[in-house]
């Protein structure tokens, strides 16, 4: 166990450092896992991964409640292969991931998050490329409700991606390494990470969409495997289904800086996530919102005829049901 950070909140013993550190001297693989508050969700999600002498697992605890403590220390030793950092600050997700990154040593960096799982084929994947050469191995994913296990469709854009290159129609894959936003369902060699000193965002949402279309845009050599090799599940307490006025300014920012990095660089993908919400918030008369929103994006050095252009192309493709 590693204890970071300056309060004594949370899920930790007392306020010194402490080092348990486990178990894995030369990895191939680095699993990295946020966790925050789901404490029998985690346990399902460890209990999905193989004990291998060849992956390092790392659960980076963001704060949780002290009314968890007792689950987790109960996890620490039943998983006592796995290293557990605790911070006694709430970080958020970007920045627990980030904090893994750096206590991680393997070849390669698998992400998952807390209350998703790995399917069955994870050990014959981890067998087999193992020994290959690549910077980032895109898998297709599966959905299931968390409580019901019916199917759900939140990674179906993820595997339209996957299906388009290959049938040879995303030809350079460019959808693949700019829209496939998740941190999961990929395989990415971490000297990509820290050569290109690439991070995730410390936003509330989004902040993985920066980190994967850079790992896309730098990498040189990507696989593509049809085997859908981690299941998403679906909550109503989610993070990602939280809505809020700060959530939605991060989203403006980052898609904003996205679209922005896309132009420079000539990268021909279309992207709207922050028109949409231009257009959401019109639509349900969100006015204060929406300039400051507009702010947001003229303040990165869009121009309002611009912004009002891309807004009713928005809103166009939208009605005509073409995004």
């Amino acid at each position: 166990m590693l204890i970071i950070g300056n309060t004594t909140s949370g899920c930790v013993l007392n306020s010194f450092l402490i080092y348990t550190l486990g178990m894995t001297n030369n990895p191939v693989y680095s699993i990295i896992i946020p966790h925050h508050n789901i404490p029998l969700l985690l346990d399902r999600c460890l209990s999905s991964i193989p004990q291998r002498e060849d992956v390092q697992i790392i659960v980076v605890d963001d704060c949780s409640s002290e009314k968890y403590c007792n689950q987790l220390h109960k996890l620490e030793r039943k998983f006592n292969y796995i290293e557990f950092i605790f911070s006694k600050e709430c970080v958020g997700g970007g920045q627990a991931r980030n904090i893994g990154l750096e206590h991680a040593f393997g070849k390669y960096v698998i992400f998952a998050d807390a209350d998703d799982f790995f399917n069955y084929c994870v050990d014959s994947v981890l067998n087999e490329y193992k020994d290959k050469e690549f910077d980032i191995a895109y898998f297709k994913g599966n959905s299931l409700d968390t409580n019901s296990y019916l199917p759900s469709n939140r990674v179906a854009h993820l595997n339209n991606y996957i299906d388009l290159y290959c049938s040879g129609k995303d030809k350079y894959a460019d959808k693949l390494r700019y829209l496939f936003g998740e941190p999961w369902c990929k395989i990415i060699k971490r000297e990509l990470i820290v050569v290109n000193n690439i991070k995730y965002d410390e936003t509330k949402i989004h902040n993985d969409t920066t980190f994967a279309y850079l790992i896309g845009f730098y990498a040189r050599y990507i696989l593509v495997d049809k085997r859908a090799l981690y299941c998403v599940t679906t909550r109503q307490d989610s993070v990602s289904r939280i809505i809020s006025n700060d959530r939605v300014l991060s989203r403006i920012s980052v898609f904003g800086r996205a679209e922005l990095f896309f132009k420079k660089n000539d990268i021909k993908v279309p992207l709207y996530t922050h028109y949409v919400q231009l257009v959401r918030l019109l639509v349900y008369g969100k006015l204060f919102l929406f300039r400051e929103c507009v702010k947001i994006l003229s303040d990165l050095g869009y121009s309002k005829l611009e912004i009002c252009f891309k807004i009713v192309k928005t809103f166009v493709l939208i009605i005509t049901k073409r995004i």
